[in-house]
C-alpha cells in the first residue's frame, strides 16, 4: 500500500514536472514567434516609407520596383512604390479648425515648372461643410486670372457672418458622403474657364472641426500627389502606406477679411 502511493506521489510529481516543462517551453516558443512577427513587420513598414520617399525625392510618375529606385533591403522578397494619376469629380479636405483654410485647384497644375497648363471647366461647384458637432460659416475665394471673387457663408439658420448668404441642406447626392450638414453651390457662369484656385476659410468663434467636401459633374484636376508604396518580406508580411501630398497652399493670412 506504502509503494503505491509513494509510486502515485512520484507520478503526479513527474505530471506536475512535466506540464511545467512543457508551459514554459510553448510560452518560449510563442514570445519567439511573436518577437520574430514584429520584427517582420517593422522591415516591411520601413521598407514600404523608404520607398516613399525615393519616389518624391525623384519626382518620377509610373509604377517602379524597388532595385529600379536604387533600394536594396535584406529580407524583403517585393516591394514598389507608384504614383497614382486617377481623377474624380469630388474631393474631400483633411479636418480643419477655427481660421484654417484649404486652396483647392480648378485647372491643372505642374508642381515641377509651377505653372497651371489648362483651363477650368466651366461647371457648377458644390462645396459642402459642417456637421451637426460644429457648424461654422465659411469664406470663399475665388481667384481667376484677372480677378477675384468673394462669398461669405453661413450655415443654415445662423448668421455668424453678417449679411452673409446662407447655405442650403444638401441632398444625399450633393456632397462627397452624407457627413456634411451644409451645401452652398457656385455657378459654373461665376467658374468659367479661368478660374485658378478656391480658397475656403473657417470662420467659427467656437472650437471645432470640420472637413470641405466639393463635388461637381466633371472630374476635377490632380489636387496634389498620391504615392503607394508596399514591401513584402521573405516570410510573408506585406506592409502598404498610402501618401497623399497637396499642392501648394496659399498660407491663411492671404486674402483675409474682416467682418
Amino acid at each position: 500500500m506504502k509503494h503505491a502511493q509513494a509510486l502515485l506521489i512520484v507520478v503526479m510529481l513527474l505530471a506536475t514536472v512535466l506540464t511545467v516543462t512543457l508551459t514554459a517551453t510553448y510560452q518560449s516558443v510563442t514570445e519567439t514567434q511573436v518577437s520574430k512577427l514584429e520584427e517582420e513587420n517593422q522591415k516591411a513598414l520601413a521598407a514600404a516609407e523608404a520607398g516613399i520617399e525615393k519616389l518624391l525625392q525623384s519626382k518620377q510618375q509610373g509604377t517602379f520596383n524597388f532595385s529600379a529606385l536604387g533600394l536594396n533591403f535584406s529580407g524583403i522578397a517585393e516591394g514598389e512604390a507608384s504614383t497614382q494619376t486617377s481623377q474624380s469629380n469630388q474631393f474631400i479636405t483633411p479636418p480643419l479648425s477655427k481660421d484654417e483654410q484649404y486652396t483647392f485647384y480648378l485647372a491643372p497644375y505642374n508642381p515641377q515648372t509651377k505653372n497651371f497648363t489648362g483651363n477650368s471647366t466651366q461647371q457648377n461647384i458644390n462645396v459642402c461643410f459642417g456637421s451637426s458637432a460644429y457648424n461654422p460659416a465659411i469664406e470663399i475665394t475665388l481667384i481667376k486670372t484677372n480677378s477675384i471673387k468673394k462669398y461669405a457663408v453661413n450655415p443654415q439658420a445662423e448668421n455668424i457672418i453678417t449679411n452673409g448668404s446662407s447655405a442650403s441642406s444638401p441632398n444625399s447626392s450633393d456632397c462627397p458622403d452624407n457627413n456634411f450638414s451644409n451645401k452652398y453651390t457656385i455657378q459654373g457662369s461665376d467658374i468659367g474657364t479661368d478660374s485658378r484656385l478656391l480658397i475656403v476659410r473657417i470662420i467659427q468663434t467656437t472650437q471645432g472641426q470640420t472637413r470641405i467636401g466639393f463635388k461637381a459633374t466633371s472630374s476635377f484636376p490632380l489636387q496634389g500627389t498620391t504615392i503607394v508604396s508596399k514591401a513584402k518580406t521573405a516570410a510573408g508580411i506585406e506592409k502598404k502606406i498610402k501618401l497623399f501630398q497637396s499642392y501648394p497652399q496659399i498660407p491663411s493670412d492671404f486674402f483675409v477679411t474682416s467682418f
